[in-house]
């Protein structure tokens, strides 16, 4: 009898750390919503443009937006943002991400991310490869004030954006 009490109690205390991960998903889910549009407008806009307001491609409202360089860790984007976030759409996805496997997305030099803010909540999380548009070469935060860039299309390798002065 004492086993089986035993039994219940560790499978309680197994489903409410599960339903409390589960919930904590939940919470954090970012549904990019807007990626594909951000994405096609950002590369017609690359390909036609010499310049643009970041506020013209973007089909959301933002406050601010962080440029995530090749390399940097999951904990270190979250420190970065300030925010705990995922963009996995499956449970299994988000766990996997809290492993080792999961923490180092950014593992190529092509690889970086733009990840935009409205009232503290991520609103998109994109990574864009280098060769479609290199942002890594500004720093700092991005402002919906201050949010209009240059196209530098003279490198042979991929076009660089660059923050206007």
């Amino acid at each position: 009898m004492k086993k089986k009490k035993l039994l219940l109690m560790i499978f309680l205390i197994i489903s409410l750390l599960i339903l409390s991960s589960y919930m904590n998903f939940r919470m954090m889910k970012v549904n990019n919503l807007y990626l594909n549009e951000f994405k096609d407008k950002l590369i017609t806009t690359i390909q036609e443009d010499t310049s643009f307001h970041m506020k013209d491609l973007t089909p959301f409202d933002w406050d601010k937006a962080f440029i995530i360089y090749p390399y940097t860790s999951k904990t270190e984007m979250q420190k970065i943002v300030g925010k705990e976030w995922t963009t996995h759409n499956t449970y299994i996805g988000y766990l996997i991400e809290k492993t080792y496997f999961g923490e180092h997305p950014l593992d190529d030099d092509i690889f970086h991310k733009l990840v935009f803010v409205k009232d503290e909540e991520i609103i998109l999380d994109i990574t864009i490869q280098r060769i479609m548009a290199d942002f890594t070469g500004i720093e700092g935060v991005i402002y919906f004030e201050d949010d209009f860039f240059i196209i530098d299309k003279m490198e042979d390798r991929y076009p660089i954006i660059l923050r206007h002065k």
